[in-house]
Parts: structure tokens; C-alpha cells; sequence
């Protein structure tokens, strides 16, 4: 179970100096998010991949059309996973994990705004399987609905049953990551973003959230 940074923001300064201030405390992946992509271009794919080399970015796309181009320019600016959206055509998803299949990028398929997650799932694994599914709870969703992390957390243990990784997302911080641990499920990537980002002391809180996470994970076993 590993913590990925999502930099949901718009001003490259800031992530390229986030990631690096990260890197110094064992930052493992981070994610380029949609906002940094489309403000900038994928070459803050790249800039953020300098700054932590050592971690794996994730270029959050969320490809909804030429999904084989759309994969091979996550690989070409230097993306180690990529994103695809699981709303869209399912020939969409097939071509977008067998080119990064092919050429070395994991593909991620994120079922944020899909009505039946793991319905969906079950359709895209007859024809691709991608590395990683995300059940994910949006911000707009989060903020009108009374959608909660729980039921996020059911939906991602039967799709980790489906035997394919499953990472979660939306507004988690230490109380989910308590619940994840609870739970005893076994999800593949937590993803944080605003309880770091926009924290006082990033580096202090990444530690902590890291630090909680791992313990979890000891005293489970």
C-alpha cells in the first residue's frame, strides 16, 4: 500500500517545489494532476519528474478519446502511469493500456462519475486489463451528495477481488486512512491531495500520513 501526492493545483513553481521538498522525505509517487496538465502541458509531466526522479508520476490525463496517442505522450514526457477515464468508449480503454502496455506506461483507469464502478470494471477486464483501477470520490460530488468514503471503501474491495490493483481518492487524510486500515482492505494506492498540498508544513504532513499508513499496515499483519 503506497501514498501518492496528487498536485491538483495550477502553479507549476509551486508543485515543482512541493515535489522536491517531498522528495527529501521518501515521496514514492506522485501524480501531475489534470489542472497542472491542462495549465501547462505535459511538460509539467516532465518538470515534476526531474524534480523527484526517483519517485513515479502519474500523468492524471483522463483520456476520454485517442486513447493510444494519449498514452504514448504520457510516455514520451516521461510519465511512469497514466490515466484513462472509465465513463468513456470502451475501445477508448482498450487502446490506451495496450499502447502503454507496449511501450512501458502503466495505464490507470479512473472510475470517477461511472454510475455502477463495478460493473464497469467487470466490462473493461473482458477486453483489457489495466494496471490499476481508482474509485474515485470528486470534489463537486464530495461537496452536493451524500456520497461518503465508506461507501468508496466497499466498491474498491470488490474490485481488488476482481484480482486487478485498486487505489482510492477524494479528500482523504488521516481519518480515512484509519477506516482503510479498519477495514482490512487492501488497496494498491491511497491518494492524498489536498491534506498535503495545501498543509502548512507539506513535508511534515506527508511524513505523518506516510508514518500512519505504514504502522497500519505493520500491526495488521
Amino acid at each position: 500500500m503506497r501514498l501518492q501526492v496528487a498536485l491538483d493545483i495550477t502553479d507549476i513553481r509551486k508543485a515543482i517545489q512541493l515535489t522536491k521538498d517531498l522528495c527529501k522525505v521518501g515521496l514514492e509517487v506522485v501524480e501531475v494532476g489534470t489542472p497542472l496538465i491542462k495549465t501547462y502541458g505535459l511538460s509539467s509531466v516532465s518538470a515534476v519528474k526531474v524534480a523527484c526522479p526517483k519517485a513515479e508520476v502519474v500523468a492524471d490525463l483522463k483520456t476520454a478519446d485517442v486513447g493510444a496517442l494519449e498514452a504514448r505522450l504520457a510516455w514520451e514526457f516521461g510519465a511512469d502511469w497514466a490515466t484513462v477515464m472509465g465513463a468513456t468508449n470502451i475501445e477508448t480503454i482498450e487502446e490506451f493500456v495496450k499502447e502503454g502496455r507496449g511501450l512501458g506506461l502503466k495505464s490507470i483507469v479512473d472510475l470517477i462519475g461511472v454510475q455502477n464502478p463495478e460493473a464497469r470494471a467487470r466490462e473493461i477486464l473482458e477486453v483489457a486489463r489495466p494496471d490499476m483501477f481508482v474509485v474515485h470520490l470528486g470534489i463537486d460530488v464530495q461537496k452536493r451528495t451524500g456520497l461518503t468514503f465508506e461507501n468508496l471503501l466497499d466498491i474498491a474491495a470488490i474490485i481488488k477481488g476482481l484480482g486487478v490493483g485498486v487505489g482510492v481518492a477524494g479528500g482523504i487524510s488521516e481519518r480515512e486512512i484509519e477506516l482503510i486500515l479498519k477495514r482490512g482492505i487492501n488497496v494498491d494506492v491511497v491518494i492524498v491531495g489536498r491534506a498535503i498540498v495545501n498543509d502548512a508544513s507539506p513535508q511534515l504532513r506527508y511524513v505523518n500520513l506516510s508514518k500512519a499508513l505504514k504502522e497500519g499496515i505493520r500491526k495488521s499483519l
